[in-house]
């Protein structure tokens, strides 16, 4: 697809800054807006002083958004926000960062999305691949935007992205040979009008298959949607005939009439979540003919990720583990049913409209319950009558307080709920943040 001369980029994040060295390598008159001040951008600018573009900073202006003839936005954008809409009524083309560098993508994409463990089993798939490949380019919502990938030139053997909700709102083309969803529990309904209208987000992974592209799906999720694509579906519930199941310790993979078995203790990674995970991750493999013995031995090498249910220390017998990537709830509740023995939890930040009463019948093994930042307030309210809540000030006195009233076995597990923008710049330097003080004491 050819690309107008004439383009505003808005958000100036790792994504935007992708886009606008890119478009600046294609010769096109950029403009750049953010909400935020030059000054709060100034890292971000050092990035871009070797290319020209004009700007908005602080505020949005509205010639900006209808003198240009197409919109890149980033995915922290809320793709309905009145400007942008305006300039959808006038005809102005408005896509992200995942449609415009796809115009531009020729190899088979996997694509990955769900609400949770998108991180887990993109970077998991993606160690196998390369392992069997070499070439393989993995990306998108994990932190290295797909332009980049275009903007380097070399050719992968396959490209596996992790791709978000707010992505996926702002596709036209988008077509993945291999779509991927996890699950789907209630999130983003700060962004959302409803929970309806972030699944209908979610399936729009399938929106531009067709027949001869693959769609793997987790068997418990209720599509209501038509999908063109040839389904594999996984599951830890039920025997397939044909896709990725878990039985007795075990988990089959059923495919044009053969079976492939693989111990689940082969992989370090604990939980239902994980097991769903790890089926997922199989069942792509074999579809795409990875050799058997090298997805067992990456099995066993991955260790997991960073801030996702996270061992960090062992103190006087009380376990400390770092979850700060769980946004959602339904991500606390997955790390709560792998907890043995009794939890003290830490949890809170940026509400972001869920219940957290979902995560109720896991709170027989939560002895007491240590609630920070602005959703403090709410939580307490709907979780109160399950455990002792404790309202703290910080994340510091969180941790300590937590700490004080540990016993031996017991577990101070740190697991929000909720997104980090309150108090931290993201999910990493609230995990990090816990991590210090852990080492601290």
């Amino acid at each position: 697809m050819d690309i107008p001369d004439k383009i505003l980029i808005v958000g100036l994040g790792k994504t935007g800054i992708a886009v606008a060295k890119f478009l600046s390598a294609q010769k096109k008159e950029i403009t750049i807006t953010d909400i935020k001040t030059e000054d709060a951008l100034n890292n971000a600018l050092s990035e871009l002083k070797d290319i020209d573009f004009k700007s908005t900073f602080g505020t949005h202006n509205r010639e900006d958004f209808l003198k240009n003839e197409m919109i890149v936005l980033s995915p922290g954008v809320d793709s309905e926000m009145p400007l942008i809409k305006e300039a959808k009524e006038k005809g102005i083309r408005v896509v992200g960062e995942i449609e415009l560098a796809s115009f531009f993508v020729t190899e088979p994409i996997i694509a990955i999305t769900g609400t949770n463990g998108k991180t887990t089993v993109t970077t998991l798939l993606g160690e196998i691949f390369k392992a069997q490949f070499k070439d393989v380019f993995v990306g998108g919502n994990i932190g290295n935007p797909l332009i980049n990938y275009v903007m380097g030139g070399k050719k992968a053997k396959f490209v596996i992205l992790e791709i978000s909700s707010f992505q996926l709102e702002t596709i036209y083309s988008f077509h993945p040979h291999i779509s991927m969803l996890l699950n789907i529990t209630e999130d983003h309904l700060d962004r959302y009008r409803s929970y309806d209208e972030y699944i209908g987000a979610k399936l729009r992974i399938f929106e531009n298959q067709n027949e001869k592209d693959v769609a793997v799906i987790n068997k418990n999720i209720m599509i209501h949607t038509p999908i063109k694509a040839k389904k594999f579906f996984f599951s830890i519930k039920d025997i397939l005939d044909e896709g990725a199941f878990y039985k007795d310790g075990f988990m089959f993979v059923r495919l044009d009439g053969k079976e492939y078995i693989y111990r689940r203790d082969l992989s370090p990674l604990t939980g239902e979540h994980n097991t769903e995970n790890l089926l997922s991750c199989l069942i792509v493999s074999h579809i795409v003919g990875v050799d058997r013995a090298v997805i067992e031995d990456t099995l066993k090498k991955f260790r997991g990720l960073p801030h996702r249910v996270e061992f960090i220390k062992n103190i006087d017998g009380i376990t400390f583990i770092n979850d700060s990537k769980a946004t959602n709830v339904d991500a606390t509740k997955r790390a709560l049913e792998g907890m043995k023995g009794n939890v003290i939890l830490i949890a809170g930040g940026k509400d972001k409209g869920g219940s957290y009463k979902e995560i109720a019948s896991e709170m027989r093994k939560v002895k007491a319950l240590f609630v920070i930042g602005e959703a403090k307030e709410r939580i307490e309210k709907e979780l109160g009558l399950y455990t002792k809540v404790f309202k703290e000030k910080d994340l510091k006195d969180a941790v300590i307080k937590a700490y004080e009233m540990a016993e031996k076995g017991d577990t101070v597990l740190f697991s929000p709920m909720c997104s980090s923008f309150d108090m931290f710049r993201d999910y990493k330097e609230r995990g990090n943040v816990f991590k210090q003080i852990v080492e601290s004491i």
